[in-house]
């Protein structure tokens, strides 16, 4: 579907399903799931806004980013 829809940004891969690591770690619970990382790579929220939501821009703000 990645490739057939041609989406953006970085797209991840649970190898166990529901049961991945990754999933468990980072409260998963639905598709799609937005986390944003800062320019290093670490994670600054792993609940953030849709991109298409103002309080997406207003974060990048606070964080001066």
């Amino acid at each position: 579907m990645v490739k057939e829809k041609e989406l953006g940004g970085i797209q991840l891969f649970a190898d166990s399903d529901w049961k991945s690591q990754f999933v468990q770690d980072y409260l998963i619970q639905g598709i799609p799931k937005f986390i944003l990382l800062d320019p290093q790579g670490n994670i600054v929220t792993a609940n953030a806004p849709t991109p298409s939501n103002k309080k997406l821009i207003d974060l990048f703000d606070d964080l001066k980013i």
